[in-house]
């Protein structure tokens, strides 16, 4: 009898547990469902999501943007002849602006409706209290405080610290190019080069990143960029799928050897400054002058600020320039035409000078072109922040709907850019042209701020090396182009591999 009774209880309880977690699942399921139909139920075309991806992709991302994914979105709302597509990532819903009028509304006129970008950050993690991830009031406060540092009087301020660095990069060309046959990582020399640039104009440090594999700001680049870990890959997954829950576990959005270090070098090299009064035409000199004048800085503001504009400063200007000296080595008639462009002006001014820099419209256009067939940040992000129509539409979207803005789709679509995949200069020749769907540093009020500097540094090391020396590419670099679609910025998956030879002046 006791045998029995015990058996009934235990057959109960398994049958209670297995109602429930049925129960659960069907829940689960009709709630997935539902959340899953938000646009058709908007009447908004959306591609079919998959659970628990959505339409991200089924592999985990390496950066904090959707990459190249967004191509996939563009080309498929296209066919369909979609001005708006509606995409998931995780279970939240993203409205995809396929027409380009639509786009350029957001940047600019509707603006107030699209004020922020909707990128993770944790105000835990003060390397996430920056300029690129704040919204609101807090980012206008942050926008007026900064916009100051990059005036074109501030870049001359920065740029005899930026030639130093190219007077560096001279010399280890020298060197590194002495064998014209052997093959050469374009893409280490130059973020070599332009992490010594930003060491340099950010913090007033040497970083020594030629002389040392080992140097802690390449190698923190290295890090930021290129080494991502399982569970690291997952946490990032989370911040751009559940970034509600990746809060509430209080997950950051960079490695945390990465967070330690800086969170610990930017107090002590600015508390270093005050005290022994020195001053550098750098960066942390402007925010110490802005202190001084009584601007408002908190701690974490200034960790992240400088943070961020050490890591957007180099990375991005390393994958466009060697992108740049990709295409110069396969269309030799344009770095001819550069390596002429680049002599004559300084024939003009004497030396590669700030003025001498800026002069050169052929070399703007090969960078345009550059940054058109290779967007830098293939998509970029906005939130509404207050309920809108899209004009002579019948789709209103609410205040907290996140919108995706896919650069990549624009910059390779043929009806904007005809024979996208050829790399034309000549497209970009009336500078005063307004090249619909060329979005390459986005656009409007949030378009970036440091675009000037980015330019400027790119346009400087590159022209060193296309003064001095015939670049062409190796025959052991793979081509055609692969990229990563995972990464936040521009990566190619295997090295650009070029031979240098000296030019005999």
């Amino acid at each position: 009898m006791y045998l029995t009774a015990k058996m009934f209880i235990t057959d109960k309880l398994v049958t209670d547990l297995i109602i429930a977690i049925t129960t659960l699942g069907i829940a689960a399921y009709f709630y997935i469902k539902h959340k899953y139909s938000y646009w058709t139920n908007k009447g908004v075309a959306q591609l079919p999501p998959t659970f628990p991806f959505g339409n991200h992709s089924k592999y985990l991302p390496k950066g904090i943007s959707l990459g190249g994914i967004s191509e996939d979105f563009y080309n498929e709302f296209k066919k369909q002849g979609q001005k708006l597509g509606g995409v998931y990532l995780g279970l939240d819903p993203y409205l995809v602006v396929i027409d380009v009028t639509y786009a350029r509304t957001i940047f600019g006129k509707d603006f107030s409706h699209f004020l922020d970008r909707g990128i993770f950050h944790n105000k835990k993690n003060p390397l996430t209290v920056n300029i690129l991830t704040q919204g609101g009031e807090e980012w206008r406060t942050s926008r007026a405080k900064f916009t100051s540092i990059f005036t074109a009087a501030k870049m001359k301020f920065f740029f005899n610290t930026m030639k130093k660095c190219s007077d560096e990069l001279k010399t280890n060309l020298e060197i590194i190019a002495k064998d014209g046959n052997a093959d050469i990582d374009i893409y280490e020399v130059m973020a070599c080069f332009f992490t010594d640039v930003i060491g340099s104009v950010t913090y007033g440090v040497d970083a020594n990143s030629f002389k040392s594999p080992d140097a802690i700001f390449r190698k923190l680049g290295r890090e930021l960029f290129g080494t991502f870990s399982f569970p690291f890959r997952i946490g990032l997954f989370l911040t751009i799928c559940y970034p509600k829950f990746a809060k509430f576990i209080n997950i950051g959005s960079f490695q945390p050897d990465i967070e330690q270090f800086f969170e610990k070098f930017v107090p002590d090299a600015l508390d270093h400054r005050i005290k022994n009064n020195i001053q550098r035409a750098d960066f942390l000199q402007l925010l110490i002058e802005m202190k001084n004048s009584g601007i408002e800085l908190s701690k974490n503001e200034i960790i992240g600020q400088s943070f961020i504009f050490f890591t957007a400063g180099f990375e991005t200007s390393s994958a466009v320039s060697s992108l740049m000296l990709y295409e110069i080595c396969k269309n030799p008639d344009v770095q001819e035409k550069l390596r002429a462009e680049i002599n004559e002006t300084i024939s003009k001014y004497g030396d590669l000078t700030y003025d001498a820099t800026n002069e050169m419209p052929y070399f703007t256009q090969i960078m345009n072109e550059t940054m058109r067939k290779y967007p830098l940040v293939p998509s970029l992000r906005r939130v509404c922040v207050k309920d809108y129509q899209f004009p002579d539409s019948n789709v209103v979207i609410e205040k907290g709907t996140n919108v995706i803005l896919p650069v990549i789709g624009w910059h390779h679509d043929p009806d904007l850019f005809p024979d996208p995949e050829k790399f034309d200069p000549n497209r970009f020749e009336d500078k005063n042209a307004k090249y619909e769907g060329f979005f390459p540093f986005g656009e409007g009020p949030r378009n970036c701020i440091g675009a000037r500097l980015g330019v400027l540094q790119a346009k400087l090391g590159v022209a060193e090396l296309i003064r001095n020396y015939k670049i062409t590419l190796s025959p052991n670099s793979k081509e055609p182009l692969g990229f990563d679609r995972l990464t936040f910025v521009a990566k190619t998956e295997d090295p650009i591999l070029v031979r240098l030879n000296k030019i005999n002046k």
